[in-house]
């Protein structure tokens, strides 16, 4: 059976994949870390992937900045699939106007609260859309590690990265106002109107494409099982 790790987003933990439904596989999630000081995404993610074991085939599904992680992870362990929900593949695809903090790094500054107070206020930009979502959104955020956001931040915007590791499946919405669609480059699965909180609320499309990805329907993992092709979501 195949074991299929999920990393969540920046600051939230496993229970935005609650509506995540795929079968024969083994589903595992990655817990997030403290980032040490001055460490860079690549490092980070290596000492993420210490939760995962790398001498068994498995498969990364990332979430956001999770997906950026599961990158950096699967240049070096070469999973079957990694796939790539409300997320971005390399560094030229992060919208310029978040690229422009790494410039003025007063960031680093800003407390875990800081972090937290700001998403909530803010939620309607990641695409929470009632008020079970937003407590649900509060309720993830709380869950991050002591002393988290100020180095995810610094992970992520000053991500350097070119390389698109094989096998790598990316789904986006539309409609996601923090990782911009118009950024993405050669995107498989375009979900119209999919927000970056589209994991949750249209998670039956975003259950079809992974499950058909990885051949779990089937009970049947592929590496190389897909030809992709640009396809679209309603």
């Amino acid at each position: 059976m195949l074991n299929v790790y999920c990393i969540p987003g920046l600051g939230i933990n496993e229970e935005v994949f609650r509506n995540l439904n795929l079968q024969n596989c083994d589903i595992r999630y990655v817990k997030w870390i403290s980032p040490l000081k001055n460490e860079k995404l690549p490092q980070y993610a290596l000492r993420l992937a210490e939760q995962i074991d790398t001498t068994q085939p498995f498969a990364l599904i990332g979430m956001s900045f999770g997906g950026m992680c599961a990158v950096e992870i699967a240049k070096k362990f070469k999973p079957v699939k990694t796939i790539l929900v409300s997320s971005n593949k390399t560094s030229s695809e992060i919208p310029m106007n978040m690229r422009i903090w790494a410039q003025f790094p007063f960031y680093r500054h800003f407390t875990d609260s800081f972090y937290k107070s700001a998403a909530i206020n803010i939620k309607s930009l990641f695409g929470v859309k009632s008020k079970e979502q937003g407590e649900r959104f509060e309720r993830m955020l709380n869950s991050a590690p002591e002393n988290y956001f100020a180095g995810a931040i610094h992970c992520l915007l000053t991500w350097e990265n070119s390389e698109v590791p094989e096998n790598l499946v990316h789904i986006h919405g539309t409609s996601d106002l923090v990782l911009p669609y118009q950024k993405v480059s050669n995107c498989d699965y375009t979900i119209n109107d999919g927000t970056h909180f589209m994991i949750v609320n249209r998670s039956e499309e975003i259950n079809k494409i992974i499950n058909d990805e990885l051949g779990l329907s089937t009970g049947t993992a592929s590496s190389s099982a897909y030809q992709l092709s640009r396809t679209t979501a309603n």
